[in-house]
């Protein structure tokens, strides 16, 4: 989903590593604003940010960033299909500004803090000078800035959107990253399978949850960071909650399911899908009429058969809702009387 994580999965291998940013897009192109991915000097490469026409070619690019040390902006005119600066001849209908930088001691030290306040579930701005090149900064709501930053911080705000501000007359990239989504499962049947593999595959970070020891092992879902035995009121216990998670239920169990909708409810998280039809889950909810932003039947429309379908659907869905706006996002908050 995102490849920023996978660059700070890999910040502690020793290489020189240089980091490519997309910070404008005109047009279309295949990743927006915010893609980014790294290059090591071994040439190995963590990501992408097209449909593989330009990586080649910004292979050749980075080389010389190793040898200055120095970050630098490049543009790529994909209107053309016969361009002959650099011969790809794309024909994808927009340029593309990218932003190499080299990874220096600081911006480790940095991007460690980054990732670290990610795993307390807090999101992240990143400013970047578009002329003083090299100069940026991380800030979070509840501390101190760091990074390397001359002169006084614009005023900014907390957005979905990346792209280019302008203050006092100079261009600054601005990017929120938030923290990386998580699925929690509940249920480790057979169709389970393949919505957990699948969902750690699209870059979430996947915890799946069950009563029953026969299901609920690793071996059934190497994908999953986590794997938990354990009765619902049990598990739910040891998860706390945050606005980042997406939650599906498909124990097949109705008292457990019941059990599990009547908490969960009552957390602000992302997403909750529930498997079966409308009229079972409004079972589940004695009753009452499904929430706005609980999803039964949950999954995209496409009229998937069979478990690897319907794990497409649902992953749709969720990145769906994911990739919402905050001013359309939807609280789960909502209490079932007694």
């Amino acid at each position: 989903m995102e490849d920023f994580y996978q660059i700070l999965d890999v910040l502690h291998y020793p290489e020189e590593k240089v980091i490519a940013t997309i910070v404008g897009v005109n047009g279309s192109a295949y990743k927006k604003e915010g893609s980014s991915m790294l290059f090591f000097s071994d040439g190995t490469k963590i990501g992408m940010l097209t449909a593989g026409c330009l990586e080649e070619d910004l292979a050749v690019k980075v080389r010389e960033v190793f040898r200055k040390q120095e970050a630098t902006l490049i543009r790529y005119d994909l209107y053309r299909e016969d361009d002959l600066d650099w011969g790809q001849g794309a024909g994808c209908n927009g340029t593309i500004d990218i932003l190499l930088e080299p990874v220096t001691e600081q911006l480790t030290e940095d991007l460690h803090m980054v990732k670290e306040l990610l795993r307390q579930q807090k999101p992240v701005i990143v400013l970047k000078k578009l002329v003083d090149l090299g100069e940026y900064v991380f800030i979070e709501e509840d501390g101190e800035p760091f990074g390397n930053w001359s002169g006084s911080l614009p005023t900014i705000e907390f957005t979905s959107k990346s792209g280019i501000i302008t203050r006092d007359g100079s261009s600054i990239f601005q990017q929120t990253i938030y923290p990386k989504p998580r699925l929690i499962v509940f249920g480790a049947g057979p169709d389970a399978r393949p919505l957990a593999a699948l969902a750690a595959e699209t870059g979430f970070t996947v915890m799946v949850c069950d009563w029953r020891e026969v299901l609920c092992q690793k071996k059934h879902f190497p994908a999953a960071a986590l794997v938990i035995q354990g009765f619902p009121q049990d598990l739910l216990k040891q998860i706390s909650f945050s606005p980042y998670d997406f939650v599906v239920i498909m124990t097949h169990q109705f008292k457990k399911d019941q059990e599990l909708v009547r908490r969960i409810l009552n957390e602000n998280i992302r997403y909750l899908g529930v498997l079966g039809p409308k009229e079972r889950t409004r079972r589940l909810l004695n009753g009452k009429e499904i929430p706005r932003g609980v999803f039964s039947p949950m999954g995209t429309s496409i009229g998937a058969k069979g478990p690897v379908e319907i794990a497409v659907s649902i992953v749709a869905q969720m990145i769906q809702v994911w990739r919402k706006p905050a001013h359309e996002r939807v609280e789960l908050l909502w209490t079932i009387p007694d």
